[in-house]
């Protein structure tokens, strides 16, 4: 999206001592949880301790996600950009707000954000209700959405990078975060997100925009609207047209109502669907020959989810793992409706079908299946040609043959949104959106620079 630079022309300085505190905890955050993978990325034992899970929404025991989600960050740069986002916006809101209800909004945001983004499982697909989620992006995204309200008319400087050349051109405000807004949506509904909780940006935006009137000290945005209104009259710093016009206004409650309306389909099939939802922690080592894989186990949590006989499951990134999930799965052991609640021996040599080429396999374990034929646990070893893919045109060819020893077992499942409230937290937001709406009709009191 690039980098946004605003101009406050028209707003006195203040030192933004909230803001600068969330951005400092935050850094020192990933510092502490990034230590030992030379701060490039988070460490995976805090995501699985701190990160928010929806299906773990109505654990009081993990109701703290809620809040430590918001202060862990995936790597570099997901916290460069969401700090530079924070700092160069949530100054000029605190300016209006007050340190103390600028951090109310902040965090209400934050938590309007997990809340879109559990209700908007049945949008995104039931395997994101174990997907960790983390990031401040949520409560930023509140930022943002106040910050479209009260200063709509500032000027954003905009740098985008071609081969290292910035190319940097000056516009509105409005502008700029209403293309923000509607990439967020049209992303969350193309399912084009990339493991990104877009619907937690739309709604910690549009939780932003609905508590901004909660949160305002009409004496201090009065002062504001005055001092800003002097500064114009008297050194014409510039003039613009008002910053929320009737065709700005049209395009934001359009957007806010795409939003309302997975909201409302959220909320009417949230009890009828979602298929059968798993996380299967499983282990696995290459080795030269089967009784030579006592060491070198690296394991992988992978969601797998069933729905209508069709079986999905996550990316993975670890090769053994993934070479012996891809294998059991091409053999039919991932899910196999005729093995329902049944343990059984497996001593198998086929030709599956990976990546669309043809590799001999030979299976030897012991797995039990759950009442719907899902792997439930299990072990054994896999003997199996494998594939070498150019990483550049993705293009595999037949390797060697290698034998992996692996462990399976289950983390977790859930049949539905079992445990989840969809249906509520959807109506809720359902009627965040349509608040939002209301807010925005009325936007004109709230601008300090238009």
């Amino acid at each position: 999206m690039g980098i946004a630079y605003p101009h406050y022309e028209e707003i006195e300085h203040v030192r933004p001592i909230a803001t600068i505190g969330l951005v400092v905890a935050n850094v020192v955050i990933y510092l502490l949880t990034s230590i030992n993978n030379g701060f490039l990325a988070v460490e995976d034992v805090w995501v699985q301790a701190f990160a928010f899970v929806p299906a773990f929404i109505m654990k009081p025991e993990a109701f703290y996600r809620i809040f430590t989600s918001m202060f862990l960050h995936a790597n570099l740069a997901h916290i460069f950009f969401n700090m530079l986002y924070l700092y160069t916006f949530g100054k000029q809101v605190e300016v209006a707000t007050g340190a103390r209800r600028f951090l109310a909004l902040y965090f209400l945001s934050g938590i309007l954000a997990t809340i879109f983004h559990t209700a908007f499982i049945p949008v995104e697909g039931a395997s994101s209700a174990f997907i960790p989620a983390l990031g401040a992006s949520g409560a930023i995204s509140g930022v943002l959405g106040a910050y479209l309200l009260l200063f709509p008319g500032t000027r954003l400087t905009m740098c985008f990078f071609y081969f290292f050349i910035p190319f940097c051109f000056t516009t509105r405000a409005a502008a700029y975060i209403l293309f923000w807004f509607a990439t967020q949506i049209v992303q969350g509904y193309l399912g084009a997100s990339l493991g990104v909780a877009v619907f937690a940006h739309a709604g910690g935006f549009i939780g932003g925009i609905a508590l901004l009137p909660m949160v305002l000290d009409p004496e201090r945005l009065g002062m504001l609207r005055v001092y800003a209104s002097m500064k114009r009259f008297f050194f014409n710093v510039f003039f613009v047209k008002p910053g929320l016009g009737t065709l700005s206004k049209a395009i934001l409650v359009l957007l806010i109502g795409l939003t309302a309306v997975g909201a409302l389909y959220s909320a009417l099939v949230g009890a009828t669907t979602g298929g059968v939802n798993k996380i299967l922690d499983i282990s696995a080592a290459s080795c030269t020959t089967p009784s030579g894989c006592q060491a070198g186990y690296v394991n992988e949590s992978v969601i797998v989810q069933l729905n209508n006989g069709k079986l999905d499951y996550t990316p993975i990134s670890t090769s053994e793992v993934r070479v012996v999930f891809n294998r059991l799965n091409a053999a039919n052991l991932v899910y196999n409706n005729q093995y329902m609640g049944r343990t059984v021996d497996v001593r198998l040599a086929t030709t599956g079908r990976v990546q669309g080429i043809p590799v001999k396999v030979v299976i030897n374990a012991t797995l039990s299946y759950d009442k719907f034929g899902l792997i439930n646990s299990g072990s054994g070893t896999v003997e199996t040609e494998v594939l070498q893919c150019d990483p550049i045109t993705g293009r595999c060819a037949k390797g060697g043959i290698m034998t992996y020893s692996f462990f399976v077992s289950t983390a977790a499942s859930m049949v539905g949104f079992q445990g989840i409230p969809i249906t509520q937290l959807a109506a809720l937001a359902f009627l965040v959106s349509l608040g939002s709406i209301v807010v925005i009709g009325r936007s004109e009191k709230f601008e300090i620079i238009a």
